[in-house]
């Protein structure tokens, strides 16, 4: 194919792949199953459409590069499919393709990955809080919530202040448990907003059953 004469090898693993510039033509997104919208490649080879790769990684752990659907492997970095790149767009893609160069900022490492992550960090806390109050959610939140309390104490340690009454247990130790006690309750508002949820589910289908 001579989309895939143009792209680059990638070596790794005991093996050689040659990464295409844009995605087989009888292929189908892995996630939604349709047809491709705005097709990116991941690190490791693999075509996703833009929108639905970056649902997928906020759902997973905004604060962590996605993991690939089909391999499990970081991905660090999306790449557009060339011809996007080349011509102009309407809204909708430019908004997706600024999308996916932010993520690439995020994970790219160094000093303007870290000064990115800065700029984000009020969407961290706010992904954090919602995968929190999500029943579903893994334990990779909890550990990010405690390491944020950490952060707090060392920094508060750091200062002159000292208006926090601590009890003989140390800063840190107030800390860490105020963030247990703030995820228990979080992940309790999360279960009564998901009975409510489902409540008002089965009222609305009971509704339309009386209605037929």
């Amino acid at each position: 194919m001579e989309t895939e004469d143009r792209g680059k090898i990638v070596e790794g693993f005991g093996w050689n792949k040659r990464l295409s510039e844009s995605p087989p033509d009888d292929d189908c997104c892995p996630i939604c199953f349709g047809s491709f919208t705005v097709p990116c490649r991941s690190d490791c080879g693999h075509w996703y459409c833009g929108t639905c790769i970056l649902q997928f990684w906020n759902y997973s752990s905004a604060s962590q590069p996605c993991k690939c659907p089909m391999c499990a492997c970081n991905i660090v970095n999306l790449m557009p499919e060339a011809t996007l790149q080349q011509q102009q767009q309407n809204q909708e893609v430019t908004e997706v393709l600024k999308s996916i160069q932010r993520y690439n900022l995020l994970f790219l490492g160094g000093a303007r990955g870290y000064i990115q992550k800065v700029r984000e960090l009020p969407f961290f806390i706010k992904r954090m809080f919602q995968g929190l109050m999500d029943p579903d959610t893994n334990d990779t939140y909890i550990a990010e919530m405690r390491l944020f309390a950490m952060l707090l104490s060392i920094i508060y340690q750091a200062t002159r202040f000292d208006f926090i009454p601590t009890g003989g247990l140390g800063i840190g130790r107030v800390f860490d448990f105020s963030a247990m006690a703030l995820v228990l309750i979080l992940r309790l508002v999360g279960i009564y907003r998901r009975r409510r949820l489902m409540q008002r589910v089965r009222r609305l289908a009971a509704m339309e059953l009386l209605e037929e």
